[in-house]
């Protein structure tokens, strides 16, 4: 008896811990859910130029958990076609809404972070993943996967390319952002006949799409060859989203100016183009705890150590910007160099000689140097 009521009321323990967990972690039974059609279906063409637009909309239905009273949280993955999503890339912010809207900019950047290639067609899976619970008490579904046909762009590229001359070879200029077709680069023009020549999966070649002058003084596709009448180093601009095109080959030389190299500290002191090593070269002698910077001849164009607020035509890379110089508000005087951003600082408070190098080679990208000598 003693033995029946022990076997009894462990019975009722076990019953009662069940209960309790079932209340805390519900077990439920996966019965799928279904993912609709992209709205629109596609195949889709990213562009830099529509990065805030609507891309298309995805909706499902909810996932049958067996509960009513908590919602799952929803993940939507995209993948690599046929790759059973084994490396899948998450699409959203996880949420409990059946519905995500994608701009073009959202999904052409997920892309190129992921290594897919700019003017390239990805071929991607899509399915939405379901979590309820937490932890490791939880329950996962997917829902059936989807197709979808996308082709990312990268940040825009031209090349100025001398009318015979291999494209990938000729000097390059590039867009301040993914967003933006204003387009700037730098480098030594021989005389002679060129064209803007368009990049193809990254790739530069005389097969590819070109832009050329309407025959007044604009850009457009297969257009007439640009004249440069005199060689020498240029500054190559052009912004194909303009209305008209627009397009400029400016001569640009440059030299530094500022307190390091002494007064007048407004004035330049020219550089040279070293036409081996491609930079802008000069040899001076530079005071330590103060600055310089850099400025072309034709005093239009300052080039200083990086600063993030300039952004868009001013940005030039990582490691330096444009037009920085700041003035005081009531006079319009220009503040000392310790006062703004942008001044190129040396070190120690003793002049020395420097060799002193600007590298304007790689468009938005350009760089310095001060090597003691």
């Amino acid at each position: 008896m003693k033995n029946i009521l022990k076997i009894t009321a462990f019975a009722f323990l076990l019953i009662s811990v069940a209960s309790c967990t079932d209340t805390i972690d519900p077990k439920v039974s996966p019965n799928g859910f279904t993912l609709n059609a992209l709205d629109p279906t596609g195949p889709f063409v990213l562009s830099s130029l529509d990065g805030d637009n609507l891309l298309a909309t995805l909706t499902w239905g909810p996932a049958d958990s067996g509960v009513t009273t908590v919602s799952p949280k929803y993940t939507v993955e995209i993948a690599k076609a046929g790759t059973s999503f084994a490396a899948p890339i998450i699409a959203n912010t996880p949420s409990t809404a059946l519905k995500v809207v994608w701009q073009e900019g959202y999904i052409n950047q997920i892309l190129l972070n992921n290594g897919f290639a700019p003017d390239a067609v990805a071929d991607l899976d899509i399915r939405v993943k379901s979590v309820l619970g937490e932890n490791t008490n939880i329950q996962v579904q997917y829902s059936n996967t989807i197709n979808m046909k996308v082709t990312p762009f990268a940040q825009l590229f031209l090349a100025f390319t001398k009318v015979g001359d291999n494209p990938a070879n000729a000097p390059k200029t590039k867009s301040s952002s993914l967003y933006t077709s204003d387009c700037e680069g730098y480098g030594w023009l021989e005389a002679g006949t060129y064209r803007f020549y368009t990049a193809t999966g990254g790739v530069f070649q005389s097969s590819n799409a070109f832009y050329g002058d309407n025959g007044s003084g604009a850009l457009e596709l297969n257009g007439a060859a640009i004249s440069v009448a005199t060689a020498g180093f240029y500054l190559i601009k052009s912004d194909i989203s303009k209305s008209p095109k627009t397009y400029s080959i400016t001569p640009s030389e440059w030299g530094i100016f500022g307190e390091a190299k002494g007064f007048p500290a407004a004035s330049n002191r020219k550089m040279i183009y070293n036409a081996v090593t491609k930079k802008w070269e000069l040899t001076v002698s530079l005071s330590g705890g103060k600055g310089f910077r850099f400025r072309n001849t034709s005093l239009t164009s300052i080039l200083g150590a990086f600063d993030v607020t300039r952004v868009g035509a001013d940005y030039a890379g990582t490691t330096m910007s444009y037009n920085i110089i700041k003035r005081n508000a009531t006079s319009g005087a220009v503040l000392p160099d310790g006062e703004q951003p942008g001044i190129i600082i040396l070190p120690g408070t003793a002049a020395a000689d420097y060799t002193v190098t600007l590298d304007l080679n790689t468009p938005r990208a350009y760089t310095y140097s001060a090597v003691k000598k």
